[in-house]
């Protein structure tokens, strides 16, 4: 068992549910990890908008996404989960999805029943496959992993009522899911009666601004989750601190008289050490040379 597996899997037997933060890169990953996070996620959304500048549609690939595991996983030391979204296609093609992700040293992910063109139900617009088809995905996924420790998570969306909610939370549990990720109902009581009612580990997010209540983390814990991904929050801060400066820095260089003016922020230096200039400082000197008299 991985080390990431092995953590993440400690996090599961505690009593208060998993929370974990939506990262895109190294850099917020890094960052998250700093902040005292203990599991991190990459989320479809924000690769598809920070790799490929496209809507979170389905426009992302299973290449691209692994991609970015890789690169998350090498420079953390927390748990790493991907989303997937539907796996990447039909049965085998989720088998595939499975093991290249599981090679990257990831703790684990989660695929989703969505219909294409896939439209996340806190966004609104789209729609859920037949369960059949989602369990058969599951036991494609579950068959697929190596390390039969490599955390499984089927997602359900609130296009449906929160009975059939709960039945397909069921029969995913029943076909090896670890865990189920219920997304997009507007009202807490929804959300309290799935996660009262289902009988299987149930996860929500959190995505402020969304079709999807955003609530205090202790009645989330009350309702009965086990999981708590919070998704967006670091992103949104990201692209407002990036559109309010590309706006300022605009309109002083138009007004010319100016030094452009800058928003609060760590320095390119600050920067460095965050991701470990000072191991890199170690390490070219202890290769460095004295050069011979």
């Amino acid at each position: 068992m991985s080390e990431q597996i092995k953590k993440l899997r400690e996090i599961l037997t505690r009593t208060e549910p998993l929370v974990s933060m939506g990262v895109w890169d190294p850099y917020s990953a890094i960052v998250a990890e700093q902040e005292g996070f203990e599991v991190l996620t990459i989320f479809g959304s924000m690769e598809s908008w920070s790799q490929i500048g496209k809507t979170d549609t389905g426009y992302i690939t299973q290449t691209e996404m692994v991609d970015a595991a890789r690169r998350v996983v090498s420079r953390v030391s927390v748990p790493v989960i991907l989303d997937c979204d539907d796996g990447f296609g039909d049965p085998i093609n989720v088998r595939r999805t499975v093991q290249l992700a599981e090679q990257t040293g990831i703790a684990g992910l989660y695929i989703e029943d969505l219909t294409r063109p896939l439209r996340c139900s806190a966004m609104g617009g789209g729609g859920l496959v037949p369960v059949e088809v989602m369990v058969q995905k599951i036991r494609a996924a579950v068959e697929a992993k190596v390390d039969p420790d490599f955390f499984i998570m089927a997602r359900t969306d609130g296009y449906v009522s929160t009975d059939e909610i709960i039945d397909r939370a069921r029969k995913y549990v029943a076909a090896g899911a670890d865990m189920v990720l219920v997304i997009g109902f507007e009202d807490p009581e929804d959300l309290r009666k799935i996660a009262k009612n289902a009988g299987v580990p149930i996860a929500t997010i959190q995505a402020a601004r969304t079709m999807h209540a955003f609530l205090p983390h202790n009645e989330l814990v009350e309702m009965g989750f086990r999981g708590v991904f919070h998704v967006q929050p670091m992103f949104m801060a990201a692209a407002h601190a990036m559109r309010e400066t590309a706006r300022s820095f605009k309109a002083d260089i138009e007004k010319g008289t100016d030094k452009p003016a800058l928003l609060p922020g760590p320095s390119p230096i600050d920067i460095e050490k965050t991701i470990g200039l000072a191991e890199d400082d170690a390490i070219n000197e202890r290769y460095t040379t004295t050069p011979v008299a």
